[in-house]
C-alpha cells in the first residue's frame, strides 16, 4: 500500500522547508547548551564555562498506524563491505497503514534544528545563553482508521454501502530566538536549587492545516454519491521575497513569543563536594588538582517549554471552505487516479475562501525529571513528558510520553541507552546515542537504522564545543587531611 503524495505534502510540507526531540542527549552533563532546551535551570552550575553550538538537527515521527517501507540494504556492520544506496532505492520509498485496524490513529512529527547558539558562566551561580532554532511540528487526530487508509490508498472505489470519514491534520513551522539565564537560588549543606528562564521570539514561517468534519460516501443505484465538507488553511504569501533583515525581525508571516521556566533541586553530598584552601602547593596529594566534575548523587527537574502563541498576520494566511456533492459511477472511479479524483471533487465543490488572522497554540509541555547517580561514573534517569495543550485545530501538542535511560560518562566522551513509551499510540521503542566531543549522535529507535519497515522513525545529531573549567592545585576533596607545613605550624603554635 503506497502514500498518496497528498499526505506527504500535508504532513511535511513545512518540515522540509525548515527538521524528534533532543530530550535525550540533554540529559546528559556533558551535552552543554542543549541541557538548556529541556531545562533552562540545567545551565546553571554546570560543568563548562563556555558551550557554543554549530548544528544540530532531530528528526522523529511518532504514530500507532502508519509503517515506513524503504527499499535498502541494512547497515553492514560486520562486514567489510561498503554500504551502498542503489540507484533509485530512495524512488521506491514509501508508508502504508498495514495494521488491520486502529480504533484513534494519531500522527506526531517533529523537525528541530539547532543553529548558532552560546552558553557562557558569569560565575558559578549566575549563567546566560542565547539561540537560533528552527522547528516544525505536525499533528494528525480526530479520525478512525478507515479515514487514514482513504488517505493512503490510491484508488477510491468506495465498493461499500457507506463511508463516513472525518480528521483533522495540521503542520507548522516558525523559528525561535530565544536569550535566557539561569540562577543559583539556595545553598545549604546538601542543598542546592536552580532557576532558569528562556524568553523566545517566534517568527512564522508557514501553516498547512486540513479539517473534514464530515464526508459520506454512499451507493445509490448505479452511482456513487459523495458528500462532505472540507476546510482547507494554507499560507498565502511567498517568503522568499521578503528582505532578509525583515525576514528575521519583521517577518510578513507573522510572530509571537514564548517562554520556558524550569527549576531544579541537587543533593550534593560531603563525598562530592569540593573546598578551595591553599593547602598542598607541591602538589604532593593526588586529591588536589581535580576538574571541576558533576557534584549531585541525584538531582530532580521540573520545567514548563514552549508556553507561548504564534500569530499569522491577516494577509498570510488563506482559508478555503468546500461544500462537496459529487456524483461517480464505478467504472469512472476505476480508471481514475488520486490526483484527478481530488480535483474533480473540488470542481464539484461550492467554494468560499477567506484571509483573516489567525493565532495557532505552540506543543507546551510539562516535563518531570529524576536523575541519579550510580557507581563509576553511570547514571540512570526517567523523564515524564505531559501534554498541556488541547487537541483542536488551531494548536499544537507533543505526545505524553515516558523516558528512561541509563548512561556513561567519561571526562570526553558519552553514551546512552533508552527505552520510550507513548501512552496514547501504545507504541515503545529502544533507543541508543553516542557522544563524542564535540560529536554526537543517535536515535529513539535503533530500528531507523537497521528495519526496512517501522513505526516511529528518529535520528538526531549535532556538532557542538564546550570549555570546561581548568583544574585548580588548590582543590581539596572531602576528606580533612594536614600537610607536613599545616602540621609544623600547629605544632610550633603549641
Amino acid at each position: 500500500m503506497k502514500v498518496n503524495l497528498h499526505l506527504i505534502i500535508l504532513l511535511c510540507t513545512p518540515l522540509w522547508m525548515s527538521g524528534q526531540d533532543f530530550g535525550a542527549i540533554s540529559q546528559n552533563n556533558l551535552s552543554g547548551i542543549y541541557a538548556t532546551l529541556t531545562n533552562p535551570a540545567n545551565a546553571a552550575g554546570g560543568i563548562d564555562r563556555i558551550s557554543f553550538n554549530l548544528i544540530g538537527v532531530s528528526v522523529g515521527i511518532n504514530n500507532n498506524a502508519l509503517r515506513s517501507d524503504v527499499d535498502y540494504d541494512r547497515l553492514r556492520i560486520k562486514s567489510k563491505q561498503p554500504f551502498l544506496i542503489e540507484l533509485g532505492s530512495l524512488d521506491r520509498m514509501s508508508v502504508g497503514a498495514p495494521r488491520k485496524w486502529v480504533k484513534k490513529p494519531v500522527i506526531y512529527a517533529e523537525v528541530d534544528a539547532l543553529q548558532l547558539a552560546a552558553q557562557f558562566a558569569i560565575s558559578k551561580k549566575l549563567s546566560v545563553y542565547g539561540f537560533a532554532r528552527e522547528r516544525a511540528v505536525a499533528n494528525f487526530d480526530k479520525g478512525d482508521y478507515q479515514s487514514l487508509k482513504f488517505l493512503v490508498e490510491e484508488e477510491y472505489d468506495h465498493t461499500e454501502q457507506l463511508i463516513q470519514l472525518g480528521f483533522d491534520a495540521r503542520s507548522l513551522s516558525y523559528q525561535e530566538l530565544g536569550i535566557g539565564a539561569a540562577v543559583q537560588l539556595y545553598e545549604k549543606r546538601q542543598h542546592y536549587i536552580k532557576a532558569g528562564f528562556t524568553y523566545k521570539r517566534i517568527n512564522a514561517r508557514g501553516v498547512y492545516a486540513v479539517n473534514i468534519p464530515r464526508f459520506e460516501s454512499k451507493i445509490v443505484g448505479n452511482t456513487i454519491q459523495i458528500n462532505g465538507e472540507l476546510s482547507i488553511l494554507k499560507t498565502a504569501l511567498d517568503v522568499a521575497v521578503q528582505n532578509p533583515l525583515d525576514f528575521i525581525l519583521n517577518p510578513a508571516m507573522g510572530s509571537g513569543r514564548a517562554m520556558d521556566i524550569g527549576f531544579v533541586y541537587e543533593h550534593r553530598p560531603r563525598s562530592l563536594k569540593s573546598t578551595y584552601r591553599k593547602n598542598n602547593l607541591k602538589k604532593r596529594n593526588k586529591t588536589f588538582n581535580g576538574r571541576n566534575l558533576t557534584k549531585y548523587d541525584y538531582r530532580i527537574g521540573v520545567s514548563l517549554n514552549d508556553l507561548g502563541r504564534v500569530n499569522f498576520n491577516r494577509d498570510a494566511v488563506l482559508t478555503t471552505n468546500n461544500i462537496v456533492s459529487a456524483v461517480f459511477s464505478p467504472g469512472d472511479l476505476a480508471t481514475m487516479t488520486s490526483d484527478d479524483y481530488s480535483k474533480q471533487l473540488l470542481d464539484s465543490s461550492e467554494l468560499l475562501t477567506s484571509s483573516e488572522s489567525i493565532s495557532f497554540q505552540l506543543p507546551t509541555t510539562l516535563i518531570l525529571s529524576y536523575d541519579q547517580r550510580l557507581l563509576n561514573n553511570w547514571f540512570a534517569s526517567i523523564t515524564y513528558h505531559q501534554n498541556m495543550v488541547s487537541k483542536d485545530l488551531t494548536s499544537f501538542y507533543q505526545p505524553t510520553q515516558i523516558q528512561a535511560q541509563l548512561r556513561k560518562e567519561t571526562e570526553k566522551c558519552g553514551f546512552g541507552f533508552l527505552v520510550n513509551t507513548i501512552p496514547s499510540t501504545r507504541t515503545f521503542t529502544v533507543g541508543a546515542y553516542a557522544q563524542m566531543r564535540p560529536f554526537f549522535i543517535g536515535t529513539a529507535n535503533l530500528g531507523t537504522l537497521f528495519l526496512k519497515k517501522m513505526y516511529n522513525p528518529s535520528f538526531y545529531t549535532g556538532l557542538f564545543y564546550t570549555i570546561r573549567y581548568k583544574a585548580d592545585d588548590t582543590i581539596e576533596n572531602h576528606r580533612s587531611f594536614r600537610t607536613k607545613r599545616t602540621r609544623a605550624h600547629s605544632w610550633s603554635g603549641m
